[in-house]
């Protein structure tokens, strides 16, 4: 058969577009499919949006974020209904919708089932996949079927497990995966390492630390064998343990993209993070003193936070000399907690998945007004990535950071020329001396 299968872009720019990094669940289930003997490509948009109406196919799968749910919809319009199927998170979340648009929707993992779906053994409209327990026994993800894609790409995603225990209450990774941690064994990482004509790495699992003991055996292995320069995420806890610190400094990380959340501590109990400021400081000194660069992620707008939250979070950041950070809206994801109270409380006011990105506010907060909390995110996120604080990292040599910094700034001043009449409020009008986006 010949196979496409389709990762939609996001509506509005942002980091991932600009680094072309792929999602691996397509790329998983395109060299599953291409092992099974079909034919296959894989149409990562942000990368090459190819002419649908000119493409020769028997099968398209297309993999759905919340936030690129809308864009998935119209690319499946493009193609006869029986031809395609719909996976992913947003799909797994909110079957019935998908169906609207395809013969069949995957919920939860594809990679057992994909083929049988492909060569139409499972006929179900909606499908339940399999959790793969043995993740050593799935392929090492062939990024030679993206198109146009230039591999080896300057940082290459590599998965080594599944599953979270925490269980946020704004996060949807534990309905897609579960709350049990699988592992894939650090042989098996190293070997797909080693398959790789880099040695840049992001491994993209949500906690790359999750078990300590697995971790060390890693760095272990990639430490005798020379992997070095890779990124990864993980909670503050890790930077407690003292072994597992100095042998992520010795293996190479570079960069660790850590969930500080948020730095009020009435926010960190709503979200349930199970971590506290001091917590946060502790991981920022530690990882610091062992030369690693710190990715801050924050969420802005739980119901404790107010307009002092967002401007402490940004002078948090620049006291504390986080290297880069993402202050994320909160978004009110389908089938997580903040989703279901927030509906209950009937304050979610737009429902246009292109604005569930994290970049836009789509409930009424408690404590301020959406139109506040809109503007003051994007005015904290101005003052971090000012153009000063750019140049100024630049001329004191350091030179990954500044570039971040340009890169942030560029980012920010595209979304405020798309977003600055903030048509999708509830009271979208700007009169004169109204604070402004721009």
């Amino acid at each position: 058969m010949k196979i496409i299968l389709i990762e939609p872009r996001a509506t509005e720019a942002n980091v991932y577009s600009k680094m072309h990094m792929p999602l691996l669940g397509p790329v998983y289930l395109g060299t599953i499919l291409k092992n099974a003997g079909h034919s296959v490509r894989i149409y990562n948009e942000n990368i090459y949006t190819p002419d649908y109406s000119k493409l020769d196919v028997d099968l398209v799968g297309i993999s759905i974020l919340t936030n690129t749910a809308k864009r998935g919809y119209d690319i499946a319009r493009k193609f006869p209904k029986e031809k395609v199927i719909m996976g992913g998170v947003h799909a797994s979340l909110l079957p019935e919708e998908s169906l609207d648009f395809a013969r069949q929707v995957v919920v939860g993992e594809a990679e057992e089932v994909i083929v049988d779906i492909a060569e139409g053994r499972i006929k179900d409209a909606i499908v339940y996949g399999k959790r793969v327990e043995d993740l050593d026994t799935l392929p090492h993800p062939d990024f030679s079927l993206i198109q146009r894609y230039k591999f080896p790409a300057s940082v290459t995603p590599i998965s080594t497990s599944r599953g979270c225990p925490f269980d946020c209450s704004f996060c949807s990774v534990t309905k897609l995966f579960g709350r049990e941690y699988r592992f894939r064994s650090p042989e098996k990482i190293l070997e797909e390492l080693h398959s790789r004509d880099t040695k840049n790495f992001f491994f993209c699992d949500d906690n790359f630390t999750a078990h300590p003991k697995r971790t060390r055996d890693l760095l272990g292995l990639m430490l005798k064998n020379r992997i070095s320069k890779w990124t990864c995420q993980v909670r503050t806890d890790a930077a407690k343990d003292e072994e597992l610190l100095n042998l992520m400094a010795k293996a190479g990380c570079g960069v660790v993209c850590v969930g500080f959340e948020s730095v009020n501590s009435k926010t960190l109990q709503a979200y349930q993070k199970r971590q506290t400021v001091s917590d946060i400081i502790n991981a920022i000194r530690s990882f610091h003193k062992k030369k690693i660069k710190i990715h801050g992620m924050f969420v802005l707008g739980g119901d404790d936070d107010n307009k002092s939250t967002i401007w402490e979070t940004v002078k948090f950041a620049i006291k504390q000399r986080i290297d880069t950070i993402q202050m994320m809206i909160l978004t009110p994801l389908p089938g997580t907690k903040v989703y279901d109270e927030l509906q209950k409380q009937k304050r979610i006011f737009s429902r246009d998945w292109n604005l569930y990105d994290g970049q836009h506010i789509v409930f009424s907060p408690k404590l301020l007004s959406a139109r506040e909390l809109q503007v003051n995110v994007m005015k904290a996120y101005e003052r971090f990535y000012s153009l000063y604080r750019s140049f100024f990292l630049l001329l004191r040599f350091r030179f990954r950071n500044g570039a971040f910094r340009l890169m942030g700034h560029y980012l920010i001043k595209k979304w405020l020329e798309r977003n600055h009449k903030m048509s999708w409020l509830p009271h979208p009008q700007i009169v004169p001396g109204q604070e402004r986006l721009a």
